[in-house]
C-alpha cells in the first residue's frame, strides 16, 4: 500500500477525473468512426487504461506536481495522437487500399524519430525561435505535416477513388491525421523532467 504524502496533490488538484474522462471519451468516440468497431474499442480502451493507471500511479507516488502533470499530459496527448490517426487508416482499409500501410508506417516513424530527438524538441519548446535555423525547421516541418496526408491520398489512384466515395470522412480523417502528427511532435517534450528542461 502506498503511503500518503503531505506534499502530494489532493484528488481535486490532481485532475484525475478529467484525465480519465478524456482518455475514455477519445477511446470510445474514435471507435465509432467511420463505423463502430468493437475490436478498435478494445484496443483503444486498453491504451486508455494503460495511461490512466500510469497517471494514478504517478499521483500516488510523486510529490513533484510539474512532473506529475507532464506524465498525465503525455498520456492524454498520446491518446489524441493514437486515435487521431485511425479514421483515415480505417477508411483506406475499408476501401481495400494498401495506402493505409503508408499512413501507419509514417506515424510509427515519426513517433520513433521524435522520441529519439526529445532533447532537441525540448530545446525547441524552451526557445522555439532562438535561431534562424530553428525558425526554418519549424516552418518546413509544419508544411510537411499539413501537406503529407493530402499528398499521400491524392497522388495515389486508389486513394483518389476512395476519396471520391467518402469525401466528407476522408477530409475529416486527413485533418485528424494532421492533428495526430502535431501531437506526436509535442509528445517527447513531456518526457523531460523539469530540472532537465531548465538545463537545456
Amino acid at each position: 500500500m502506498v503511503s500518503l504524502d503531505n506534499n502530494r496533490l489532493t484528488f481535486k488538484e490532481s485532475k484525475l477525473l478529467s484525465a480519465i474522462g478524456f482518455n475514455l471519451f477519445f477511446a470510445s468516440i474514435s471507435s465509432a468512426l467511420p463505423e463502430w468497431s468493437t475490436k478498435f474499442w478494445l484496443i483503444n480502451t486498453t491504451v486508455a487504461m494503460f495511461f490512466i493507471i500510469q497517471t494514478v500511479y504517478a499521483w500516488l507516488t510523486m510529490t513533484d506536481s510539474k512532473r506529475y502533470f507532464s506524465i498525465m499530459s503525455y498520456g492524454m496527448i498520446f491518446m489524441m495522437a493514437f486515435v487521431g490517426a485511425q479514421p483515415i487508416i480505417r477508411l483506406l482499409w475499408i476501401g481495400e487500399s494498401h495506402l493505409w500501410i503508408l499512413f501507419v508506417v509514417t506515424w510509427l516513424l515519426l513517433f520513433i524519430v521524435t522520441h529519439l530527438s526529445k532533447w532537441k524538441i525540448g530545446k525547441m519548446f524552451k526557445d522555439p525561435f532562438d535561431s534562424k535555423g530553428g525558425r526554418i525547421f519549424h516552418i518546413l516541418f509544419l508544411i510537411v505535416i499539413i501537406l503529407l496526408p493530402f499528398i499521400m491520398i491524392f497522388t495515389s489512384q486508389e486513394g483518389t477513388t476512395i476519396a471520391e466515395q467518402y469525401i466528407e470522412f476522408m477530409a475529416m480523417g486527413a485533418v485528424a491525421y494532421i492533428i495526430s502528427l502535431f501531437c506526436l511532435f509535442m509528445l517527447p517534450a513531456f518526457l523531460i523532467k523539469p530540472e532537465e528542461m531548465d538545463s537545456l
